[in-house]
């Protein structure tokens, strides 16, 4: 079955989400994830998955192949998803830095030896799964930022937001 068929058939109740995770053994909310980041939104008013994305490509695309499981070891991820990973991790560094405005000059103390000893290899550590002291805060992001972060797996997203700051506060001159 292909993603064209997958959403035609939700759109006329021939089949629900639930049906899916049943097939593929991911929960509700993964399906409906991995169909958003197709570039699909769920228009609730009308039951049905709206196109908003850009690649069309993705109606071809067979369901199976969406709904793979991957298999990731905790102590050693592959090459392909430490790849990826740095993939995205550049390409939402660069898409923050951009979108980043001008701001006045800040003058911090320089950071501690302990501090560079922790920067040095950041994509490294996160791909090896070493956890920092989090704090947790909500903020507002604009919707094409806002994209780009719900494209990665969601075991990194708060990872990948901090290295985007860091980058662009350090190219600031403000860490």
């Amino acid at each position: 079955m292909l993603v064209r068929d997958m959403i035609k058939a939700i759109a006329n109740k021939e089949m629900k989400v639930q049906d899916l995770e049943g097939r593929y053994g991911f929960s509700d909310r993964t399906i409906s994830t991995r169909i958003k980041n197709l570039g699909f939104k769920w228009n609730a008013t009308e039951g049905r998955y709206d196109f908003v994305g850009t690649d069309e490509s993705v109606y071809d695309l067979a369901i199976d192949e969406v709904f793979k499981k991957t298999i990731r070891s905790k102590k050693t991820p592959s090459t392909n998803s430490k790849t990826i990973a740095k993939k995205e991790v550049k390409k939402a560094s660069k898409e923050v830095a951009s979108a980043v405005q001008t701001t006045p000059e800040i003058t911090i103390n320089k950071a501690s030896k302990k501090d560079i000893k922790n920067d040095m290899d950041n994509i490294d550590m996160l791909l090896s799964g070493k956890k920092a002291k989090k704090e947790y805060r909500g903020y507002y992001f604009d919707a094409d930022v806002l994209a780009v972060i719900d494209s990665v797996d969601s075991g990194i997203k708060s990872e990948l937001i901090n290295e985007c700051l860091r980058k662009v506060f350090k190219e600031k001159g403000l860490l």
